[in-house]
């Protein structure tokens, strides 16, 4: 009997496979060189992190609120006229290919938006520890990202998106039909280099 192929009605369906078979997009393992200068991270920062060592952070919910929301406020700070972000919003862009559902962040370019216009970053929480399983559903929302670009006049074509547990990040890259997949990962364990990361991928849009 065959094996009936499980069909995507969201974001947190896909797969890579799925991102293959209805895309046509590539994925490969490649550096993607982001280690750019150590960010000198604030105090409020470094309280904040070292907090949260003492709770019980065991949820997607909680990771997000305790650590992933707090780094992303802290690269805010450093770039308030670059980018906000939104969290936890619906995203419809295409909902015959299942380009839809929430997205845990979508980092827009538009400092002063209030709806989500021009993404240039998804960032999906991982729902467990195992990062790579996660891939597919991050690089659905960043595909989504550039349809809308796209849609929407706005050019952007390449788009960043990371998927974190909080305490490990694996950044990713969509450039034309390829997801490439950082070979190197990053740990809140080194906050300056994490946030070094996250500059260098905001810098790219102002060069």
């Amino acid at each position: 009997m065959a094996v009936k192929k499980l069909v995507p009605k969201s974001y947190s369906d896909f797969t890579v496979a799925n991102l293959r078979e209805m895309f046509g997009l590539k994925d490969k393992k490649q550096a993607l060189h982001l280690e750019g200068l150590e960010v000198p991270i604030s105090d409020w920062l470094q309280t904040a992190l070292e907090m949260q060592r003492d709770l019980p952070v065991g949820t997607e919910k909680a990771k997000s609120e305790l650590i992933i929301t707090p780094i992303l406020l802290e690269l805010r700070s450093k770039n308030k006229t670059k980018f906000t972000f939104f969290s936890g919003y619906t995203f419809e862009v295409d909902k015959l290919n299942a380009l839809t559902g929430r997205c845990d962040y979508l980092l827009i370019k538009d400092a002063q938006s209030v709806d989500i216009e021009s993404p240039i970053i998804g960032i999906f929480g991982a729902k467990d520890d195992s990062i790579d399983r996660w891939v597919g559903q991050c690089g659905a929302e960043m595909y989504a990202a550039r349809l809308f670009n796209q849609q929407t006049n706005t050019h952007i074509e390449t788009i960043y998106g990371a998927v974190t547990n909080g305490y490990e990040w694996l950044f990713l890259k969509l450039e034309e039909d390829t997801l490439y997949i950082d070979t190197a990962r990053y740990s809140i364990e080194n906050p300056n280099r994490l946030l070094a990361a996250l500059q260098t991928i905001i810098d790219f849009y102002y060069l």
